[in-house]
């Protein structure tokens, strides 16, 4: 009980230092300092995928850190690392290949490996805080592989 109760009386005291966000509410604020640090498991899109990523925050930027363990289809091209607001991204997409409608996502960076941890730093502008969802998608294809919810 008493390491449970210093435990959240830390990060309240972490969460009450953290400078005002825009439309982010204090529920809200504090659900995604929980989430970092802690592993977020990906889910099967187009493709069978395995493995995780943490949010951390370094040097003032914000880190997604993918899982040792990670591995999506090494045979799809031009994979890419993607946001979007909705925190259930599928919904309403189209399966099997779930195509993402033309500026309803972010781009965070070309998917360096399709196995293997891996670390990408969002773009200068670009707050995790104002999205639901981190996408693993072929541009050529237009097709989803994989995701994994941010709240």
């Amino acid at each position: 009980m008493f390491k449970s109760t210093v435990i959240c009386a830390l990060s309240l005291g972490a969460i009450a230092s953290m400078p005002s966000v825009g439309a982010v509410t204090p529920a809200m604020q504090q659900l995604i300092t929980a989430a970092q640090g802690k592993a977020i498991a990906f889910q099967k899109a187009e493709a069978p995928v395995t493995g995780s990523f943490t949010i951390k925050q370094q040097n003032g930027k914000t880190l997604l850190v993918f899982s040792k363990d990670f591995a999506t289809n090494p045979q799809a091209p031009d994979l890419q690392v993607v946001l979007m607001q909705s925190n259930t991204p599928l919904v309403g997409l189209k399966p099997p290949s779930y195509p993402l409608p033309v500026g309803r996502f972010t781009l965070v960076a070309p998917l360096k490996s399709a196995k293997g941890p891996q670390t990408y730093t969002l773009p200068a502008g670009v707050d995790v805080k104002t999205f639901g969802s981190l996408l693993i998608w072929c541009r050529m294809a237009n097709a989803t592989l994989a995701w994994a919810p941010l709240k």
